[in-house]
């Protein structure tokens, strides 16, 4: 027992290591949200002056080629060279994004910023699943794995309350720490035994799993032996079958593969055109442009403590209510919600009209879009992409899937400001409300519920769907 105790403490203090950068690059994306409005105000300490809207949408959406690239790299680093040093150099880039914001006099020293911050966080969200999945024990492996979107979340909602205290080219210095404590801890942690096993190191691997499961060189334990075991199985029957997993083209136009890519890339497009991404990176302006009583900051806030409330009760009930249910509810109160904030923009944006009985609804009901958000379709698809992808082509196509997802998120971050510009707000929510509800009719239509099943009773419903 006392074994076991410092077994699970080690897993949960490496699994808090790691997701110190999810918490860090969540940070990241929150910092333009209390920071547009200043960048767009004459306040503004860029040597440029006021940032058009252009600019704007460059600074927002440049995180998602910074994705792309991050999603490329890592996807091959982290096999190539491991999980621990992979995760190391994370640092890299994200310490530079940092930088770039101290040191920003001009638009483009934002644009670097950004792109860097995105490829940090495709980097991290290649890198840092992986790793807890390899250290953790299966009845821990649930919980962590669930803290990596939540610790994200969080680190939007640190950002939200530091942003509306201090200047946006202060913030930095709050969040960099983060960095630091990130990778010193990093240092002293062995890589995962799954990785040094694939390497043939079996040495290694038995004392990374001796020290991620808190025993001593010479102690030992039934369930670390036959976990020992497995590895080792696993490992040389890969060996034994090199030739025969060597991936083809064909192997992505079996039945099973083709449903799972086309559900996979539908949880992306959604995951990203519902607009809910997108807004949070303008959460402040949107709220100043829907007419809302509170200030634009608080009310940011506030959705940000929403955000974490619903990724949080996301990992509560997915094993209960299951996956496709939550999605179903998620994308259609998505719709219900944005429908209502933009009926009341419409109604506010006609001359004359007195709503000031009525100003809580764009707080109330974008919370509302948020939560319900977390609840399924911001939170789950990464989930859903690892359960219903065939073993032989699953890096690749989650690589694929995560590279469209940044693609749509590059439309949509860099779309919000011109839509806003061209269509007012009602017709911008009007817009992302059409997309979530036809999102609803195909997760109705071809998401099959992977909740209890095994992987392969998964491929055997994928097969008859």
């Amino acid at each position: 027992m006392k074994n076991m105790s410092k077994s699970i403490k080690r897993q949960y203090l490496a699994s808090f290591c790691a997701i110190l950068m999810m918490l860090a690059h969540g940070a990241s994306c929150g910092w333009t949200s209390p920071s547009f409005p200043i960048l767009q105000s004459i306040e503004t300490p860029l040597e440029g002056g006021i940032l058009t809207n252009e600019q704007m949408s460059w600074i927002g959406a440049l995180l998602c080629p910074g994705g792309v690239l991050g999603t490329l790299i890592y996807g091959w680093l982290c096999d190539k060279f491991g999980r621990r040093l992979s995760a190391c150099t994370i640092t890299i880039p994200h310490i530079t994004s940092w930088i770039f914001i101290l040191i920003a006099k001009h638009p483009y020293h934002l644009y670097i910023s950004r792109f860097l911050a995105g490829f940090t966080g495709a980097a991290a969200f290649v890198v840092i699943p992986i790793y807890i999945s390899e250290i953790t024990e299966s009845h821990v492996r649930g919980l962590m794995g669930s803290m990596v979107v939540l610790s994200c979340n969080i680190g939007i909602f640190l950002a939200f309350i530091v942003g509306n205290f201090i200047e946006p080219m202060d913030v930095p210095w709050v969040f960099l720490p983060l960095s630091a404590i990130y990778l010193v801890g990093f240092i002293y942690l062995p890589e995962t035994p799954m990785y040094l096993m694939k390497k043939n190191d079996y040495v290694g691997a038995e004392k990374s799993l001796r020290f991620y499961r808190g025993l001593s060189l010479t102690g030992t334990s039934k369930c670390f032996v036959m976990e020992l075991t497995t590895l080792r199985q696993i490992s040389e029957e890969k060996s034994e079958n090199k030739n025969d997993i060597q991936m083809k083209l064909s192997d992505f136009t079996t039945p099973v593969a083709r449903r799972a890519m086309i559900i996979g890339i539908g949880l992306v497009i959604l995951n990203q055109f519902c607009g809910c991404f997108a807004m949070i990176n303008y959460t402040a302006t949107i709220f100043a442009k829907a007419g809302s009583n509170l200030s634009p900051n608080v009310s940011a806030m506030i959705v940000g403590f929403i955000q974490i409330l619903g990724s949080y009760i996301s990992t509560v009930l997915v094993e209960r209510a299951g996956r496709k249910m939550l999605m179903v509810v998620s994308a259609s109160g998505i719709s219900m919600g944005l429908s209502v904030l933009g009926v009341y923009c419409y109604l506010d944006s006609i001359p004359g009209q007195n709503l000031w009985k009525w100003n809580f609804i764009p707080l109330l009901s974008f919370s509302f879009v948020i939560f319900v958000a977390n609840l399924g379709v911001l939170s789950l698809p990464f989930l859903i992409l690892t359960e219903i992808m065939p073993v032989k082509i699953k890096t690749v196509a989650m690589s694929i899937c995560l590279i469209i997802l940044n693609v749509c998120a590059f439309i949509a971050i860099k779309c919000l400001p011109t839509f806003i510009e061209l269509f007012e707000m009602y017709g911008t929510m009007a817009i992302f409300a059409s997309c979530s509800l036809i999102g609803t009719a195909f997760l109705i239509i071809y998401l099959p519920e992977t909740k209890g099943k095994t992987f392969e009773e998964i491929m055997i419903l994928l097969e008859n769907y």
